[in-house]
């Protein structure tokens, strides 16, 4: 008997709820780590406490190695490459769609243009009167500004705009992105990549709240930058047009995307220096599989082209949020700081001037998402037609 969509949705969340949140914590439990639930059972997890033990520590107990270091980059480089020089070359062009006209700046635009203006200010001073409350209150408006400001640049370039054209689904995402983070916090504990600073103050149920109410701006922020490369030529379909798609039928594919999964998921419990990277792959080969199974479409199997259009397209989108968010972070009351084995070098504000590679496959991930949510939100060509 075939399930209908809601049903499908049902099984999907909780399949992908069991594997992520099931297989570490299993891997833990039959190796016998039980050091590793100090960071993962407590709920919320401490993070802060971490920072004044450098033992504890990734770029302590494994310092930089040049060997990884050079090999990440040549990995970054060798992927990126195909789809770069695609996008940027002029011979592409020939296919090129007229774009649709654009409208005035919203009214919107500006007021989240002093929304961000504002709260980047309150977010960096250092005002002795407010510094109290400041991790509670600077991030979340100063997001929310962030992603009015890029709907109404896609108004601006295009006419049209997720928030404007896909109201309620864009709208979706917001608590969808919660939950979509909060997964990867999870994951975190297992390899202590990141951890926080200045929360100390707050206590169970306010952690929750205020990082529940950060988490969610993630996706509706990385799904607008989306739309608004989308309306710039390097970003159309028609440029990579004659690539196939992933075909999530071969036995071959499948069994990549099993081999990848399975090793992030036990390595980093088992061999976390050396696999932390594939905690932004894994979950995404989940993703894929539970969609293969349940036959639902993959954001990867698009005709087409599409889908490496939108693989540069979220990359991009997702790099482009990742140097908003380590700036904005770098001198904020509250903030993460990294701790990243053998590539701890080189930082740009906080992060490993290779740790920014990371924010490639999650935008795949923040497409992937969105797509489930709601298809138009990636595939609708229309921001910039």
């Amino acid at each position: 008997m075939k399930m209908n969509t809601n049903a499908k949705r049902a099984v999907h969340i909780v399949a992908l709820a069991t594997i992520l949140l099931g297989t570490p914590a299993l891997c833990a439990w039959l190796g016998g780590h039980a050091e590793i639930w100090e960071g993962v059972k407590s709920f919320p997890p401490r993070t802060e406490d971490w920072g004044f033990h450098p033992e504890k520590l990734w770029n302590h107990r494994c310092p930089f190695s040049w060997w990884w270091f050079c090999g990440f980059a040549a990995f970054t480089f060798a992927c990126l490459r195909p789809l770069v020089r695609r996008a940027v070359s002029k011979s592409r062009g020939a296919a090129r769609v007229r774009r649709a006209r654009g409208a005035p700046f919203p009214w919107w635009g500006w007021l989240g243009l002093a929304e961000l203006a504002v709260a980047w200010v309150f977010c960096w001073a250092k005002f002795g009167f407010c510094r109290a409350i400041q991790p509670e209150i600077s991030y979340a408006p100063l997001w929310l500004g962030y992603i009015l400001v890029m709907n109404a640049l896609c108004v601006m370039r295009s006419g049209k705009s997720p928030l404007t054209s896909r109201t309620g689904p864009y709208l979706a995402t917001f608590p969808a992105s919660a939950l979509f983070w909060w997964f990867f916090e999870y994951l975190n504990r297992y390899v202590w990549n990141w951890y926080y600073l200045g929360v100390s103050q707050m206590d169970a149920w306010e952690y929750a709240f205020y990082a529940t109410l950060c988490f969610s701006s993630v996706l509706p922020a990385v799904t607008a930058t989306a739309a608004f490369l989308h309306t710039f030529g390097p970003f159309d379909d028609a440029r990579f047009s004659d690539l196939s798609p992933v075909n999530m039928r071969n036995w071959r594919t499948i069994a990549l995307l099993l081999f990848v999964s399975a090793l992030g998921l036990s390595g980093i419990v088992f061999l976390p220096k050396y696999t932390f990277p594939l905690l932004w792959l894994s979950p995404l080969m989940v993703f894929m599989l539970v969609q293969a199974a349940l036959g639902e479409p993959s954001v990867m199997g698009l005709p087409g082209g599409r889908n490496w259009a939108l693989v540069l397209r979220f990359a991009a989108a997702a790099l482009v949020c990742g140097l908003c968010w380590e700036t904005w972070n770098y001198y904020a009351v509250a903030k993460w700081v990294y701790s990243v084995p053998l590539v701890h070098r080189f930082q740009i504000w906080e992060m490993p001037v290779v740790g920014f590679a990371g924010y490639l496959p999650f935008g795949v991930e923040c497409a992937a998402v969105t797509a489930w949510i709601c298809p138009e939100l990636v595939e609708g060509g229309d921001w910039g037609r």
